[in-house]
């Protein structure tokens, strides 16, 4: 049996791959000003004009620079703060080793779901509130039929208990 690929694998690995390049090149680049500091003296001369001072960069970085770091690079360069790729790339590996956040839906049943319904509940629950949804299923006996799903501060109660209870506040206004 095949198994092909969703979108959202191929939107990671798209992802992933340019993180690798980025992270690779500039990391070139800080090896380049590193062990050659003539190379460092001269990117910080700013009377040659940056193109001529990025042709000099990529002719010491290993493989060439791709377009985007070409231009990151050349901003650092017309702002004067080359000098801060450090600091930058400290950040940079940061920000690329976090995952992003996932968000809980928390779902009641009064008896336990089915994979079929678990699977179904995961695919509407994900059209209404995103694909970084993580489903947690309890079973919740006082709900008496229905589901109760809460994501964040939104909440869908569709057990009888709720049902009962709204019933239960019209009757009493």
């Amino acid at each position: 049996m095949s198994v092909q690929a969703q979108p959202k694998d191929y939107a990671k690995a798209i992802y992933d791959l340019a993180l690798e390049t980025w992270a690779q090149q500039l990391g070139h680049v800080q090896q380049a000003l590193e062990r050659n500091p003539a190379l460092r003296a001269s990117l910080q001369d700013a009377s040659v004009e940056v193109r001529d001072r990025l042709s000099q960069l990529e002719q010491a970085t290993p493989g060439g620079l791709s377009g985007g770091v070409r231009k990151f690079l050349g901003t650092l360069l017309e702002a004067g703060q080359l000098d801060q790729l450090n600091a930058i790339l400290v950040e940079f590996q940061k920000l690329a080793r976090r995952q992003p956040e996932r968000r809980l839906a928390q779902v009641k049943s009064a008896v336990p779901l089915t994979e079929a319904e678990r699977q179904d509940l995961h695919t509407r629950l994900t059209d209404r509130f995103g694909p970084d949804l993580e489903l947690q299923f309890d079973v919740d006996p006082s709900l008496i039929g229905g589901i109760y799903v809460r994501v964040g501060d939104q909440v869908i109660d569709g057990s009888i208990a709720g049902k009962l209870s709204a019933l239960r506040e019209q009757l009493a206004a």
